[in-house]
Formats: structure tokens, sequence, C-alpha cells
């Protein structure tokens, strides 16, 4: 029987988290949200809004006034200071992490480990491969793997004999974006698969894994929507916070 990673209970005990942080601040944390008035974008944005107002975050509208920023779709403020850089994905950031001192961690990879901590899969010594480079995904989450000392691979969809590298890791992190393309011949069935993708497909959205053709195959599998992508927004605020706890110290 496959186990099911839903992103639901992980959400609701890291909110409890953050509304603890957030009561022991000394004052509000200011955000400032720019969009670039994309449907997506927007979507998200209303999102982050109802997280904002949850956590008695005050919305703000310029970049002086705020603690930190998160610009939605194309940006529209280049050479964001670090400290304010929220999304923690500039080479700032990724710098500090692969010296191992992140400021802030990206949100997307930083959800899928929290996902895989609550269920309790460990990472010391484990090989994983990382499906997919982005820098906003696959590069930041290597080198938080290597961090948490794991053995991670970097593989992508030009890798050759990528079915065999997939099949002889524990954890599997699919995010290359391709919506529906890995089935049964890509793992065992002592797998572990963290969906991180979000591909619309058919009016709906969708993973990289053929979620259905894994169930009852693989040891566990987050659902998508419902799995990573319920965690990744509270990310932001964990970075929020920590930008106020941290006012006053040197980047």
């Amino acid at each position: 029987m496959t186990k099911i990673l839903k992103g639901g209970p992980v959400r609701k005990a890291y909110m409890r988290e953050l509304e603890d942080r957030r009561r022991a601040l000394p004052r509000a944390p200011k955000l400032l949200i720019l969009s670039d008035g994309e449907p997506d974008s927007e979507v998200y944005r209303r999102s982050i809004e109802r997280l904002a107002h949850r956590l008695n975050v005050e919305l703000v509208s310029a970049l002086h006034e705020c603690d930190g920023l998160i610009q939605l779709g194309r940006p529209q403020i280049e050479d964001v200071p670090p400290e304010k850089d929220v999304e923690g994905i500039s080479e700032y950031h990724i710098g500090r992490l692969a010296y191992g001192r992140p400021l802030y961690l990206p949100p997307t990879p930083a959800a899928a480990l929290k996902l895989l901590k609550f269920y309790g899969y460990p990472l010391r010594g484990v090989d994983v491969v990382v499906i997919g480079r982005s820098v906003r995904v696959g590069k930041p989450l290597a080198l938080m793997l290597l961090n948490e000392d794991a053995t991670p691979t970097v593989a992508h969809t030009k890798t050759a004999d990528l079915q065999r590298i997939t099949r002889e890791a524990k954890i599997v992190f699919l995010s290359a974006g391709v919506g529906n393309r890995f089935g049964r011949e890509y793992f065992s069935p002592e797998s572990v698969v963290v969906d991180i993708a979000t591909v619309s497909f058919n009016g709906g959205i969708v993973g990289d894994a053929r979620y259905d053709e894994l169930l009852d195959y693989v040891e566990a599998i987050t659902p998508v929507p419902g799995g990573v992508g319920k965690i990744t927004p509270l990310v932001l605020f964990d970075n929020l916070f920590r930008a106020v706890e941290r006012s006053g110290e040197t980047p």
C-alpha cells in the first residue's frame, strides 16, 4: 500500500509554528508583493495576502517600507537588497546556501524537505535523485540535500540512462515540469517520490509523475495538487519572520 504524503497535515503543523513565531516578534512584519498581473500571478498574490492577514503581516506598497519582497511572475525590481529578498533565490542567497550558511531558504525546496521530515524520512546518507536543474528548485534543492548529508544526483530530461539512475535511488524529487512523464519504469517498489512540479493539463494541474500508475507500486508519493505546494507559501513567511528577527544584523 503506497503511503500518500499529503501536504495538508504538514501545513497545519507549520502554521502553528509560524503563529507562535509571529506572537514573539516585537512588531508586525511588513511585506511588499509585486505581481506582473498575469492570471497565475494574481491567484498566488491573493493566496499570499490571505496568509498575511491570518499571520498579522502588514502589506506595504514600497520597497523602502518593507521587511521582505515577493515578486510574482516577471521581476519588476532588480538588485533587491539581500535582506529583503525573502524568496531566497538570488545569486547572493544561492551562494550562501552553497557555503552551508543560508540566510533565507528557497521556498519550494525547503517545503519539499519539510514534508519529508514531517513524515519521518531521514536524509543523512541516503541516495537521492533530483530531476530538474532550475535555479528555483533543482539546483538549490541539491545544495540543501548536501547540507543534510544526503547523497544527491542531479539529473534532467537529457540525462542518459535516467531510468536506471532513478530506480537505484531511495528518494526521487521530480521538478522537470514535463507533466505525467514518469511512470513505473522509473521507480522501484521501495521508491519515495516527491513530485514538486505543477503543470497545467486538460484544465487541471498535474505533476511530473503518472500518479495513478504509481499508486500501490511505490513506497510513498506526494499528490499534485495537495502535496508540496500546500507548504511552499509558508516558507516565504518563515523567511519574512527571520528578516524581522535579524533586523540590524549585517547580511
